[in-house]
């Protein structure tokens, strides 16, 4: 029986773990104690931080684990390649987990290999102000994720608050100052495997728009023209080459323009959070996203097989989107609603970050759900 070690243990992670029991592998759990809603689904429990790779890599080692996976979880991506080069587990580099986790090194590879168009951006050190002559631009942490910290500014003044507020979501206050480009919002979900890339789906996103741009939708399959949906499957392939994500699932953010132009913004060496991943992939195209993802981590992956197409997405609750609450009142019991969730426990809040949601509920239907 191969061993499985299965980094984070918060509750949106259990289909990672029961996925791995089904599968028929011995399973060890890595998180802190505190909150891991997952360790009762492991076989073994080890309370080390996802951080600490170093710790991580001697139980890997003591435990003669063959491969190590997470999703969706960013913090677990410079620990997973840690792993790779310190245990030989299939996966990506160190270089690649810098290039993937920090957004100036990101910027810095993709414009240092043409890999594809990205905004224009300027990267701001912790004691220094940017300095631009035009506006509107967006500012954010180098080294968050969920929303935290992005700001729109379309004024010297508003540039100030939003520079303020990215250094407060930032360990390191390296903030990035990005050329504003309006328009429609997409990632691409995809599968590597030694180099190969293979595109899963192409996910619409619905915003707060300015000035915090947080997601309060999400649709599979996208509703862009098949022309423009090429051209993003190819900055797609040729973004995941110039950074090496070989060996994980990944998730890259694109907007297009007016014009139809296709712009990068950012991605991640894990699959996309929000129950893009971990439901939608597999509700919309019947590929099992999470096995493939663990048969990577063993060295053991099968080429993804797409068995149907079906429209499938995701709604979420807040002060903004009150809508959503009738929504899944009236509809609980109707064949298209997958799951829902609704924290009875405080009052819808401004949508400021991912965190400030307060429920959902996801959809498989012939058609796309719109509310």
């Amino acid at each position: 029986m191969k061993k499985l070690a299965i980094l984070g243990a918060s509750e949106p992670h259990l289909p990672l773990y029961l996925k791995a029991r089904e599968m028929g592998l011995e399973t060890y759990c890595v998180a802190w104690s505190k909150g891991a809603y997952c360790k009762n689904y492991a076989d073994h429990f080890c309370d080390i931080s996802i951080v600490d790779y170093q710790a991580v890599a001697e139980m890997c080692q003591q435990e003669k684990i063959d491969g190590a996976v997470a999703n969706a979880l960013e913090l677990a991506v410079p620990t997973l390649a840690y792993l790779h080069e310190k245990c030989g587990f299939n996966g990506n580099s160190i270089q690649t987990s810098i290039w993937s986790t920090n957004k100036s090194e990101m910027r810095k590879r993709v414009l240092e290999t043409r890999a594809c168009p990205q905004p224009q951006f300027i990267i701001v050190g912790p004691d220094e102000f940017p300095r631009i002559n035009y506006f509107p631009v967006i500012v954010k942490p180098t080294d968050s994720s969920a929303s935290r910290g992005i700001t729109v500014a379309n004024s010297p003044d508003e540039l100030v608050h939003a520079v303020n507020r990215a250094r407060e979501n930032s360990k390191s206050k390296v903030i990035m100052v990005e050329q504003l480009i309006r328009g429609k919002e997409v990632s691409v979900e995809s599968i590597s495997y030694k180099g190969k890339h293979y595109l899963l789906t192409i996910t619409d996103k619905e915003t707060t728009g300015e000035p915090f741009f947080v997601e309060i939708a999400h649709h599979q399959p996208s509703s862009l023209p098949n022309a423009i949906q090429d051209k993003i499957a190819w900055y797609n392939t040729t973004l995941l080459d110039a950074l090496q994500i070989n060996n994980s699932a990944s998730h890259a953010e694109f907007k297009i323009d007016e014009s139809g132009e296709v712009y990068f913004m950012e991605v991640g060496a894990r699959g996309g959070g929000d129950g893009i991943s971990y439901k939608l992939v597999e509700l919309s195209t019947g590929y099992d996203f999470i096995r493939g993802m663990i048969q990577v981590a063993l060295d053991e992956f099968e080429e993804p097989v797409i068995r149907f197409r079906q429209y499938s997405g995701i709604y979420f609750l807040s002060e903004k989107t009150k809508s959503v609450l009738s929504v899944i009142h009236k509809n609980k019991a109707a064949p298209w609603m997958v799951d829902y969730f609704i924290n009875e426990d405080e009052p819808l809040r401004v949508l400021r970050s991912s965190y400030d949601r307060s429920g959902y509920f996801i959809y498989q239907s012939d058609k796309q759900i719109l509310i």
